[in-house]
């Protein structure tokens, strides 16, 4: 089953809703693993999803931390049920906010959270610093960043044992389908390969990534248990393994028009250097290009044409 990745489209800046666009390519499903644009923007939002659901089966969204800019995250959480309840969506919209999602006719099983990071105690001064979310998203705090992180980790655990189990497994003809489980989150689940390397020790980096994959944490093996794993957040698409679980992201990151006309690229604010790398390699036309990182990754360009097939 073929499935079209994107992320960290930030279609915010200078509102590129109406301007930005999805090709169609083989895929029938299509994945927005978070940080598209605000729902404070609502109507735009809405305007940007209606043809994507016109054009796919199903869309997948996993709401990223800029998806609550503007706002409570209680209340862009109302705002999001509400986009999946849009009648001109046709209910091909699934948000997916600790949600499971069996994709009908396979043995393919979604699991889909934001995974917020674990702030560590060390960094939570620089991290408050330089990430703008304890600004930007109203009420927000360090305290419940890391509350919501505990509880999308508990959940995703719970699910996987649920589909390992094999309680809900598919058969054809009397024989047992093996599940394949594909997770995506926003934020990443390794700090290692996630980001570009000269970013990995940043002090406010553990707000984009968890180390919660071997060799880093042996502690939460059910994670192990998972064959695909999209995320983005850190702004460097990118894909490795760890064991069996295969990590991909195609994040588009910062784009800011040309005098809020056309796609012009500009570098990204200080407070996001995850991104630096790659807006050079841009600049430098590198598009397309890819290179082998560290630990056998490959780092990519952003592909607004990219799908994996499961």
């Amino acid at each position: 089953m073929k499935f079209q990745i994107l992320s960290d489209l930030h279609l915010e800046l200078c509102k590129q809703y109406h301007t930005f666009s999805i090709p169609t390519t083989t895929a029938p499903y299509l994945v927005l693993a978070g940080d598209i644009g605000r729902l404070q923007d609502y109507d735009e939002y809405l305007a940007f999803l209606l043809p994507l659901c016109n054009q796919y089966m199903r869309v997948f969204l996993v709401l990223g931390n800029h998806e609550f800019y503007g706002i409570s995250r209680a209340e862009g959480l109302e705002r999001a049920t509400s986009l999946e309840r849009e009648p001109s969506l046709q209910g091909k919209l699934s948000i997916l906010n600790r949600t499971r999602y069996d994709v009908p006719d396979t043995n393919i099983t979604i699991l889909g959270c934001t995974l917020h990071s674990q702030i560590d105690a060390d960094s939570r001064e620089s991290v408050v610093r330089k990430v703008q979310d304890f600004r930007r998203i109203q009420d927000w705090s360090v305290e419940l960043h890391n509350a919501e992180h505990a509880a999308d980790v508990a959940w995703l655990e719970e699910e996987i044992e649920s589909v390992i189990s094999g309680k809900d497994d598919q058969h054809d003809g009397g024989v047992k389908r093996e599940k394949k489980i594909l997770v995506i989150t926003h934020h990443a689940p390794t700090r290692q390969e996630s980001s570009a390397p000269e970013h990995v020790s940043n002090p406010w980096s553990s707000a984009f990534a968890t180390d919660l994959l071997p060799p880093e944490n042996t502690s939460l093996s059910q994670l192990t248990q998972v064959q695909w794993w999209i995320f983005g957040h850190t702004h460097y698409s990118t894909r490795f393994s760890r064991g069996k679980v295969k990590l991909l992201s195609n994040q588009r990151g910062y784009v800011f028009p040309k005098n809020g006309q056309g796609g012009g690229l500009h570098p990204p604010p200080a407070a996001h250097r995850h991104s630096g790398v790659q807006w050079i390699r841009r600049v430098l036309g590198l598009q397309g290009d890819h290179k082998t990182g560290s630990e056998g990754s490959i780092t990519e360009e952003f592909d607004v044409s990219k799908v994996i097939d499961i």
